[in-house]
């Protein structure tokens, strides 16, 4: 992904950033106000394994902004379909299923797509 510092930060935007301890931190925002110095960013990976999860307010003159990846390796799509879980959006979920599928070699992981499936399907009912 590349970084794009020039646009103007939105809502739903994927950024990267640090903390005022230096811990990398990627994730998108939640809240961004161009009349506030300051972003909510939840945080979705992190040197600290302790703040994954959670929104932070940061200083938006270190986020950077970063472009839409048209293709995303096995890590990235298993953590989108975790968010596509958590907001029960079905159909965002079966996109992201599908080309998981294909980035996988031979179908592996099968099994715990199926899992994923239901689990997705329950919610959604």
């Amino acid at each position: 992904m590349e970084f794009n510092s020039q646009e103007k930060l939105q809502v739903g935007d994927w950024v990267k950033t640090k903390t005022e301890n230096g811990e990398l931190i990627h994730g998108y925002l939640e809240r961004a106000n161009p009349d506030f110095s300051k972003v909510a960013l939840k945080v979705v990976a992190s040197d600290n394994e302790r703040i994954i999860g959670y929104t932070l307010r940061v200083s938006k003159e270190n986020v950077k902004k970063m472009e839409n990846a048209t293709v995303y390796n096995e890590q990235q799509l298993e953590t989108l379909i975790d968010l596509a879980l958590i907001t029960n959006d079905r159909e965002w979920f079966m996109e992201l299923s599908e080309q998981l599928n294909t980035v996988r070699p031979n179908g592996a992981g099968q099994h715990k797509k199926n899992l994923v499936n239901r689990n997705c399907e329950q919610s959604v009912e």
